[in-house]
């Protein structure tokens, strides 16, 4: 009982920072896109618009949140680590994979990418400012985020081998809780238009799916695991 209270705990925490994750995506990207941007341009243009507090407020909250949730991943790990060892290795490792890059090195650096090309028009014009978000993107946010999506795709996709293949205690169902699938739902929103709402929800693809994974699996902990798994 007291392994499953400890697994119970570290998924409330986890929904604790998905939730604070969810309030840094909303303050970077619930805007409204100038009409006919591409997302890459949408988020210039709402760095434009946007108080210049909200895109490093937004960064710093969401990196604290995506650290909060590192334990609360954790927990599906000794439910199948024994039925598939060598996956089970990587998913550990990219658990803190995504603890090490996913705050610090993509999260934060996302705000940073917003004010850099605000603070930069502001005191030398736009041309100038777009070159050096541009540059920043390419050789700094663009490969730190390439590295950590190997993690997390890795991570996402061992997880739901585990579930559809009915290694861990959970429904073969429970699949269907997972962060890819998650991603994929919640950007899809950015399809009914450029509203600021839409665009929230976009950028929040990843702490709404936390949110709701991490609450199936603690009601899950709950109903389908035993002490002895």
């Amino acid at each position: 009982m007291e392994k499953i209270k400890k697994s119970e705990n570290y998924l409330k925490l986890g929904i604790f920072g998905a939730v604070l994750t969810l309030i840094g995506d909303m303050l970077i990207g619930c805007v409204q896109f100038p009409e006919g941007a591409g997302l890459l341009e949408g988020y210039l243009g709402a760095a434009l618009a946007l108080p210049v507090w909200r895109p490093v407020l937004g960064g710093l909250i969401g990196c604290l949140g995506i650290c909060l949730e590192v334990p609360a991943m954790l927990t599906v790990y000794p439910l199948f680590k024994n039925k598939m060892p060598k996956s089970a290795v990587f998913y550990k490792i990219s658990a803190y994979g995504y603890l090490a890059l996913g705050g610090g090195a993509v999260h934060l650096p996302c705000g940073v990418f917003m004010w850099i090309y605000h603070t930069v028009n502001d005191s030398a014009g736009q041309e100038i400012a777009y070159k050096i978000a541009v540059e920043y993107l390419l050789y700094f946010l663009l490969p730190v985020t390439v590295v950590f999506f190997v993690f997390f795709f890795g991570a996402n996709n061992i997880q739901f081998i585990a579930f559809v293949k009915g290694y861990t205690p959970f429904p073969k169902w429970y699949c269907i809780f997972n962060l890819l699938i998650f991603m994929w739902v919640f950007n899809s929103v950015r399809l009914i238009g450029n509203y600021a709402v839409t665009n929230g929800i976009g950028t929040s693809n990843k702490s709404l799916g936390a949110i709701v994974m991490f609450a199936a699996l603690l009601i899950g902990f709950r109903k389908y695991v035993s002490e002895g798994e």
